[in-house]
């Protein structure tokens, strides 16, 4: 029941985004419940959008679900928007991203950007960090001050999202050419331990890496890490879709606990 209603409907992944942003924004910034808002809305309305590859799926009764949730999420995206009065830039900013991210799910099978090889994965990690710390260094003028944190959360993301292609490349098209396909896996996971590693080499530059702050990232990486070395193509999708999902949701409950 858990994993049909919070796992399939992309709430779980909606709320480990979100618990992203809030752990950058109680660190960094003064708090904006309708940032949360954006957050939370606008991945549901994604994730749950990619779901649905062609015109034919908008229109299969079975997908109802997945339509509605797609056209909340838009909504509540759009309604946080204008509640948060951001200024011209960050409107544009905003713009680029959705834009980026419905090229990604254009629900016509071969078009959208997924469907060009190897790009898949850094086009997840780059919306992924622009629209959680990179929107916040956007609103706050300090995106330039702090590119060394963008680059710290892009390769979290490349790190934890790996292993979803290893989950996946028993059915992956060969088309996509995933890094597990290109390099294979136990290389995919070298690649993905690395990226995480950088990733707390490179949040040491603008952190103070024996903060809360910084301690929770480097908790958080361990543990990402410990989950990279055990994935395989034969562990449940539970194991990725809420285990790996759940790294995003780790600095924020750190940080409280600390």
């Amino acid at each position: 029941m858990f994993q049909k209603l919070i796992i399939q409907t992309n709430i779980w992944v909606a709320l480990c985004f979100t618990a992203l942003v809030v752990f950058f924004q109680l660190n960094l910034y003064e708090i904006f419940y309708s940032v949360w808002g954006i957050a939370f809305f606008g991945t549901l309305a994604i994730y749950n959008f990619t779901r649905i590859s062609t015109i034919e799926d908008f229109l299969n009764p079975k997908n109802r679900g997945r339509v509605f949730l797609t056209i909340l999420g838009s909504l509540g995206t759009i309604i946080c928007v204008l509640l948060r009065g951001f200024e011209l830039k960050t409107f544009l900013y905003l713009g680029i991203l959705g834009f980026i991210s419905f090229c990604y799910s254009l629900p016509f099978k071969g078009l959208g950007l997924r469907a060009i090889p190897f790009l898949k994965l850094f086009l997840i990690a780059f919306v992924w960090a622009g629209s959680s710390i990179g929107l916040l260094l956007v609103v706050h003028h300090s995106l330039l001050q702090h590119y060394a944190l963008f680059a710290s959360v892009f390769f979290f993301v490349v790190g934890i999202t790996i292993p979803f292609d290893i989950r996946d490349y028993p059915t992956d098209s060969k088309e996509l050419k995933t890094i597990p396909q290109l390099i294979g896996i136990q290389y995919a996971k070298y690649l993905a331990i690395s990226s995480l590693i950088l990733s707390g080499i490179l949040l040491g530059i603008d952190v103070e890496i024996l903060s809360p702050f910084g301690i929770s990232w480097l908790i958080t990486l361990a543990i990402s890490i410990t989950l990279v070395l055990f994935s395989s193509t034969k562990r449940k999708n539970f194991y990725y879709s809420f285990w790996m999902e759940a790294c995003s949701i780790l600095p924020l409950l750190f940080y409280l606990l600390s």
